[in-house]
């Protein structure tokens, strides 16, 4: 998983928010706690290594179990959150303005150019991780942004690499490339909706990919846990 950026501004204070909370923690653990336990230490402890490494325990404690487990509870306030929570298996389809020969095994509904896909989606508070599949490539999500700000509906936009078709399918425009995704969710029946655009692929086995291409996408979520 990689780190995502947010336009919420109350991210930090929240973090700082947390380390006001420890601080409180570790003053109470230096008034009760760590008295006796200078006492069953054969050495004297300079006064501040304690209390320190403390705080760093207890505020790293609080930021995981905060960022995996409490950030996406229903009970917690929109503006703590600060993002939607995306986690699950997404299914839909891409259509792509890709002219290159592709099989029927590997079109939606035997139409010309959209393809069935799947959106494996892990996420915390402050990480994600996207695996984008289709019969024929999957990619992975390498940077990621969520703007919640002046805006309708929440948007997820990231980069991507793909490794491209197998090399026995590859066209002579074809191997690997990366790309950009954006999505609209939409939250009222749990949808993702939005575009992508490819860069040049990069050099194939059957010959240098120059070709960029770009599509629209559409993925509904079926499940709340990844399959990846």
């Amino acid at each position: 998983m990689h780190v995502y950026s947010s336009d919420n501004e109350f991210r930090p204070t929240f973090l700082a928010t947390l380390g006001v909370v420890a601080f409180v923690v570790v003053i109470a653990l230096n008034a009760y706690v760590f008295p006796w336990l200078y006492q069953q230490i054969p050495f004297e402890i300079p006064s501040l290594i304690v209390p320190g490494l403390a705080f760093g325990v207890v505020f790293g404690l609080f930021r995981r179990v905060f960022d995996r487990r409490l950030w996406n509870k229903a009970w917690m306030p929109d503006f703590i959150a600060a993002v939607p929570d995306l986690t699950g298996h997404w299914e839909g389809e891409i259509k792509t303005s890709y002219e290159g020969e592709i099989s029927d095994d590997y079109l939606a509904d035997g139409g010309h150019r959209p393809m069935t896909a799947t959106l494996d989606i892990e996420q915390t508070w402050s990480k994600i991780i996207i695996h984008f599949e289709t019969d024929r490539s999957q990619s992975v999500s390498t940077a990621a942004n969520f703007q919640t700000e002046g805006t309708l509906h929440p948007k997820l936009s990231y980069l991507f690499e793909n490794e491209g078709a197998d090399v026995d399918e590859q066209a002579a425009d074809e191997g690997p490339y990366d790309g950009t995704t954006r999505f609209t969710y939409r939250e009222s029946n749990d949808r993702l909706v939005g575009y992508y655009y490819t860069g040049p692929a990069r050099a194939s086995e059957q010959g240098d990919g120059q070709k960029t291409t770009y599509g629209t996408a559409e993925f509904t979520r079926m499940s709340d846990e990844s399959q990846k």
